[in-house]
């Protein structure tokens, strides 16, 4: 093979399909992660609320509400959406993986 050959084929082009599924996967387990979070602390400001009674009782658990509970719920939207985005690219790239593959092939095939 030529001088140019040998340059070009003596690269390996790297795309992983199996990343992003498991970017995907991680992501929408740790929205699920996000969500029991969620629910245990909107848990346990029930149980206390009966103990903050007051008025700055209140506005503190409405504090923790706003500054706690919905955080929570916006992250998890954020890290679903990334997610089902990602499996979406893999769906709309399939073609890329494919063509991706058969020219690793034919790079192989020049290798040896």
């Amino acid at each position: 093979m030529g001088a140019v050959t040998d340059i070009l084929l003596g690269k390996d082009i790297v795309l992983d399909q199996e990343a992003f599924t498991q970017a995907s996967s991680k992501l929408h387990d740790l929205a699920e992660k996000l969500q029991t979070l969620r629910n245990d602390v909107e848990n346990m400001l029930k149980e206390i609320k009966q103990g903050f009674d007051t008025p700055a009782g209140r506005k503190f658990i409405n504090s923790c509400e706003a500054n706690l509970i919905k955080p929570l719920e916006d992250q998890k939207v954020v890290i679903d959406h990334v997610a089902d985005t990602l499996n979406e690219c893999m769906d709309k790239y399939k073609s890329v993986f494919e063509g991706y593959r058969e020219l690793n092939k034919k790079i192989n095939s020049y290798k040896n």
